[in-house]
C-alpha cells in the first residue's frame, strides 16, 4: 500500500494549479466564486438574538438562520459540485479535454455526486455524534471520492465510496492533516484581509457587506480550488502505485 507523501502531494498540487490555469481559473469564477458572492450580497441578512438572550432564545436564533440559508447554501453546493468535478475532469483526463466536455461531464455526473455527498454526510454525522475524532479519520478517508469520479466516470455512489476508502488505507490521517494545514492558512488570510476590510468599510454599512462578499467568497473559492488541487494530487500519488506517469 502506498504512504502519502505531502510534500511530493503539495509540489503536484501546485503543478496542478498552474495547469490550465485559465480554464480552471474561469470554472471556479463561475461555479465556486459568483454563486457564493450572490448569496453573501442578495442572501437573507443574519438575525441578530435579541439583547439578554438566554441560551435557549440564542439557539433558536441560531436554528432560524440556518433554515433561512439552507436553500440558499444547497444552490451554491450544487454549482460547487458541477464546478469541482468539471476541474477534476480537466486535470485527471488522459486525453485533451475541452471546457464543455469537462462541464456536460460533470452535470451527467451530478445526480451521482449528490448520492455520494448524501451517504458520506451520513457517515461524517455519525462520525461527528461518535466525538470528534471519527469525524476528522473521515474527512482523510473520504477525501478522494471526487477525483475517483471525475476519473473512472464511475455512477455508483457506493462504488465511489468504496474505492477512496480503499485507496486511502493508512493514509486517512495523513491526508486530513495535510487539508487541515492548508486550510488554517487560508483561513487566516482571510481572517486578516477580511479585518482590514472590516476596518477600512467601517463607516459605510452597505461597502462594508459588498467588500466582505467578496473576501469571504473569494476565499472560500480559492479554498476550494486548493482543496480541490489537493485530493487530485493524492488520487494521483495512492491510485497509480508504480505507475504514476499515466497522468503525464
Amino acid at each position: 500500500m502506498a504512504k502519502f507523501d505531502m510534500g511530493a502531494a503539495w509540489d503536484d498540487s501546485l503543478a496542478l494549479l498552474k495547469s490550465h490555469s485559465a480554464l480552471t481559473g474561469t470554472i471556479a469564477a463561475v461555479f465556486l466564486f459568483l454563486p457564493a458572492l450572490a448569496v453573501a450580497w442578495f442572501g437573507p441578512a443574519p438575525i441578530e438574538p435579541a439583547a439578554g438572550a438566554d441560551l435557549q432564545q440564542v439557539i433558536a436564533t441560531f436554528r432560524e438562520n440556518v433554515w433561512q440559508m439552507l436553500p440558499y447554501q444547497l444552490v451554491v453546493a450544487l454549482f460547487a459540485l458541477v464546478g469541482t468535478v468539471a476541474i477534476l475532469r480537466l486535470w485527471l483526463a488522459r486525453a485533451a479535454t475541452s471546457v464543455g466536455e469537462a462541464l456536460t461531464f460533470a452535470a451527467m455526473l451530478l445526480p451521482t455526486m449528490i448520492g455520494v455527498q448524501i451517504v458520506t454526510g451520513v457517515m461524517m454525522g455519525i462520525g461527528l455524534v461518535l466525538l470528534v475524532i471519527p469525524f476528522l479519520y473521515l474527512v482523510g478517508r473520504l477525501a478522494l471520492v471526487s477525483p475517483v469520479a471525475a476519473d473512472r466516470g464511475l455512477y455508483n455512489p457506493f462504488e465511489i465510496i468504496g474505492t477512496s476508502w480503499r485507496l486511502t488505507k493508512n493514509n486517512g490521517w495523513a491526508i486530513f492533516f495535510f487539508l487541515f494545514l492548508v486550510m488554517v492558512v487560508v483561513f487566516i488570510a482571510m481572517m486578516i484581509v477580511g479585518a482590514i476590510i472590516g476596518i477600512l468599510a467601517s463607516t459605510d454599512a452597505g461597502v462594508g457587506k459588498m467588500l466582505g462578499g467578496v473576501v469571504e467568497a473569494g476565499f472560500g473559492a480559492l479554498g476550494g480550488l486548493i482543496s480541490i488541487a489537493i485530493s487530485a494530487a493524492a488520487y494521483r500519488q495512492l491510485a497509480l502505485t508504480g505507475s504514476s506517469d499515466i497522468f503525464n
